[in-house]
């Protein structure tokens, strides 16, 4: 289990980490981090697009051991796609999103943060005019220990 040490939010840094070999095969232009998907301008948005997106977390409801602290953590990656132009091919690219994530891990300095694990989204899919978004939500299990 992954102990955080110096960032919290370590998590949205792996899931963009984990998303990068789409953006280097073109399949998504650009991935984001936000802190609300309402940050996006659509009239500027770049798309296909990933935004990675912190919900939240929980603990378990059992007693903890001393001060260390388990932490289930829940992050959106929310494909955005130009419905003029990808609508077509939002489904294939949600394919892609998710076997870029789902059960994945990444190294971070000598420790693995993951795995991600597919779960309901706390949103739906919303669309305008324009654009689709595409939520989906993962987890991940880490640990803390303040110092």
């Amino acid at each position: 289990m992954f102990d955080i040490k110096d960032d919290y939010l370590a998590a949205g840094d792996a899931l963009t980490q984990l998303l990068a070999p789409l953006v280097a095969s073109q399949q998504l232009k650009k991935v984001y981090q936000a802190n609300e998907l309402s940050d996006v301008d659509e009239r500027s948005q770049i798309t296909p697009a990933a935004h990675v997106l912190y919900m939240g977390d929980v603990m378990p409801d059992t007693a903890q051991g001393g001060n260390t602290s388990q932490i289930k953590q829940t992050w959106l990656v929310v494909l955005a796609c130009r419905l003029s132009i990808h609508e077509r091919q939002a489904g294939e690219q949600l394919v892609s999103l998710l076997n870029a994530v789902v059960g994945k891990s990444v190294k971070v300095g000598d420790q693995l943060l993951g795995p991600f694990v597919r779960v309901n989204s706390p949103i739906n899919p919303r669309f305008t005019k324009s654009h689709g978004y595409y939520p989906m939500a993962v987890t991940v299990q880490l640990r803390f220990k303040p110092s």
